[in-house]
């Protein structure tokens, strides 16, 4: 989940939050940067909202994701990654 990898990648901050630009999102994940491809992250996001996983914050119009991991995720990725 690039979410993870993004978290990972900051090194796992202990508040979870992740600032995700749909625009960079497309992009690293070789998907072309149409409406359609926006409004699929977008859902993907409120899916894992959904299922209590992240909690999520939009700004600019809807184009950047503050992503928050929820406790449970961020404990079982540590305990996959004891190295971060």
């Amino acid at each position: 989940m690039l979410v993870v990898v993004r978290w990972l990648d900051l090194g796992s901050p202990d508040d979870g939050r992740v600032t995700l630009p749909l625009g960079e999102a497309a992009q690293e994940l070789g998907l072309p940067g149409h409406r359609r491809v926006m409004l699929d992250l977008m859902s993907a996001l409120g899916e894992l909202e959904e299922a209590g996983d992240v909690t999520v914050e939009w700004t600019h119009g809807r184009g950047v994701a503050v992503v928050t991991l929820s406790d449970r995720l961020r404990r079982d990725v540590r305990m996959l990654s004891p190295e971060r």
